[in-house]
């Protein structure tokens, strides 16, 4: 049996330890589990099978998650599918055992499906994955006034359909923020 390549055997091994991010943005982008599932196998696939398009020293995470975004377009473009019918199933964004206890998380979770993909993968990568502007840029192949307007128009929808967030006040400053960035930028 043959050896496998040092930098295709690193790749696989940080492929492994950043799975369970893959799967979560796999889940955002594509909308259901099994979607999720057969996106992911066929990025992590091409991941794997393509060991030049990694380069040592960048960083693993923001590429694997762009590697996952470029698969994702792939796949609708070859589908012929318009982005904007994208509405995913809310129970890809409930905690697994969540209560009647947690009527905000599932409120949550059904704002965020009725978001259009792009949307909720900015959202996801900067809100649940911590990544910067710059960052979602890279990974989503865009620039960061996009991901800017994105996000913005995600919070906005917020605060139009979860009467409990805008009583908080926390999201509205963060949307003004965005949206005097936006035009600072803009």
């Amino acid at each position: 049996m043959a050896q496998a390549k040092p930098l295709r055997t690193g790749v696989r091994a940080k492929l492994i330890a950043i799975l369970p991010r893959l799967r979560r943005f796999a889940m955002v982008l594509a909308g259901d589990c099994e979607g999720a599932d057969a996106l992911l196998r066929t990025a992590c696939g091409k991941m794997l099978g393509d060991d030049t398009t990694y380069q040592q020293g960048t960083a693993f995470d923001i590429w694997a998650l762009h590697q996952l975004h470029c698969e994702w377009l792939s796949g609708l473009r070859a589908h012929n599918t318009p982005i904007s019918q994208g509405q995913a199933d809310a129970s890809v964004f409930i905690p697994t055992g969540a209560t009647g206890e947690d009527m905000p998380r599932t409120e949550i979770a059904e704002i965020l499906s009725k978001l259009p993909p792009q949307q909720r993968g900015a959202v996801l990568l900067i809100y649940g994955e911590g990544m910067s502007y710059d960052d979602t840029a890279k990974i989503l192949d865009t620039d960061r006034q996009t991901v800017l307007t994105r996000v913005s128009r995600a919070l906005a929808s917020f605060i139009e359909r979860a009467d409990w967030l805008d009583s908080a006040g926390v999201y509205g400053a963060e949307i003004q923020q965005l949206q005097h960035t936006n035009r600072q930028t803009g």
